[in-house]
This record gives C-alpha cells, sequence and structure tokens, in this order.
C-alpha cells in the first residue's frame, strides 16, 4: 500500500469518471484530501463518506476550475485549514461529444482550452508559492494519450492536452531545483461514461472505440482505478526522482 497518510491532497474534478476513483484511492492510501466539483456534488459526497467511514479528513467545495480567482481562494483555504499543501492533483476534463474536426462549432474551443489547459495552470499558480517555500511538492495533471499522438473526433481536446504536456515539463525545470515535481499522467481508453458516450454516437463513434480497443496490446480499455495508484505513486516520497513526464497508462496503446 501507498502510504499517504501524512499528505494533503487538493483534487480537483473530483466528480469525474475517473477523478472519483483517484480520489477514491487516495483516500485508501491516508491522504488527507480537499476535493472540489463543479455541478454534481454526488460523486465527492461519496467518497466524503468513505474518507469519513474510514477516519479520514475530506472537505468538499464547489469550484469553478476555470476562473483563476475561485482556484487561488480554494487553494487559500486549504492551505488555511490544514497548514499545507502537499499535492495537487488536476481531474478536470470536458464532456463533449467526439467529432471531427470539420463538424465542430468553433464556439466550443475557447471552453474546452479553459477547462483542459488552463485549469492546470491556474492550479498550480495556486500552490507552487507555498511548495517553493517548503521546498516540497506535487503538482499532478490528467492529460490524454491524444496530447501525445492525436485522437480522431478529439482534435482540439488534444490540442490542449498537447499544451498542458509541454506547460508541465517546463514547469518542471522551474521547479526541480526546489524539490518540487510536476507529472502528467496520460490514460488512453477508460471504462468510463464518456467512453460509453462515445461508443453510442452512431457508427463513427462505435468504429473508434472498436479500432482503438483493437490496438491495445493488454486486449481491454483501462480501469479508473488504474490510473488512480499511479497518480497515488506520484503523489508519495517514493516517486521524488521523477519529474517533467508524461506517463502513459493505456495498456501498451502508446509506447513514447
Amino acid at each position: 500500500m501507498i502510504d499517504l497518510r501524512e499528505k494533503v491532497v487538493m483534487i480537483a474534478g473530483a466528480n469525474g469518471g475517473i477523478g472519483g476513483h483517484v480520489a477514491e484511492v487516495l483516500v485508501e492510501c491516508g491522504a488527507t484530501t480537499a476535493l472540489s466539483f463543479h455541478n454534481s456534488s454526488a460523486r465527492v459526497e461519496e467518497v466524503r463518506v468513505k474518507a469519513a467511514s474510514a477516519g479520514r479528513d475530506c472537505r468538499v467545495a464547489q469550484v469553478d476550475i476555470t476562473s483563476i480567482d475561485a482556484v487561488m481562494r480554494w487553494a487559500e483555504s486549504v492551505a488555511a485549514t490544514f497548514g499545507k499543501i502537499d499535492a495537487v492533483v488536476n481531474c478536470c476534463g470536458s464532456n463533449g461529444p467526439f467529432k471531427l474536426f470539420a463538424d465542430q462549432d468553433p464556439s466550443g474551443w475557447h471552453a474546452m482550452l479553459d477547462i483542459e489547459l488552463m485549469s492546470s495552470v491556474y492550479l498550480a499558480k495556486a500552490v507552487l508559492e507555498q511548495m517553493v517555500k517548503r521546498k516540497q511538492g506535487r503538482i499532478i495533471s490528467l492529460g490524454s494519450d491524444s496530447g501525445k499522438v492525436g485522437n480522431s473526433g478529439s482534435s482540439m481536446s488534444a490540442a490542449a492536452r498537447g499544451g498542458l504536456n509541454a506547460f508541465s515539463k517546463s514547469l518542471a525545470r522551474e521547479l526541480a531545483r526546489y524539490g518540487v515535481t510536476v507529472n502528467t499522467v496520460c490514460p488512453g481508453p477508460t471504462e468510463t461514461a464518456n467512453l460509453a458516450g462515445l461508443r453510442s454516437q452512431g457508427d463513427t463513434g462505435e468504429k473508434i472505440v472498436n479500432a482503438m480497443l483493437r490496438s491495445i496490446p493488454l486486449g481491454r480499455a483501462g480501469d479508473p482505478r488504474d490510473i488512480g495508484w499511479l497518480i497515488a505513486f506520484l503523489a508519495s516520497d517514493h516517486a521524488s526522482y521523477i519529474t517533467g513526464q508524461t506517463l502513459s497508462i493505456s495498456g501498451g496503446l502508446t509506447m513514447c
């Protein structure tokens, strides 16, 4: 078991299909957690109840992760409550339909960039000063393999994820001297509502999913808890020599 009993971890997007599982795994590892949601609090409340039953402190807040002012206030509140922030994990993502670029509505592009790129920028800005002062910390973002190799039907999302990879690597170089690590976890196809939604989008969606699954050497889509365990490791003291990485967790679909 990865031991996070002395760690305070902020998890943005903990109400998501992956984020909820990430939060549960970190709670199981003993972390004190601060969870954010945007619209629905049902999933984070499930995690909070599980944390309470295990004797773990878990605080829940509604946060507009696309607003730097809201993110800064959230981080200040967490630091005031617990006295420190050891790690921040961004699991936020968009739930937009998969569409070929020619069929996309440009009016939604900026919102996707705000959620899938700028939210991680804002979270990093909100925590890095106190992490630098303490000379320790973990900044972890949930990206996507699409940011490495592209993906049919999600060109703008892939662009945001590619920018996230570049931002994280650059920030990792800046913060390494202070003992603060910055990494991105890049899932491949994962069994979430998003994957189910893509399957339901007619022949094009079904063909995209089937083609992806056929290409995975391990022969299946990922389990969201697999991602949680990788993030728990990166948040732990055992990962102190890993920084600036874009770690694929895709059953071998992407080997780069």
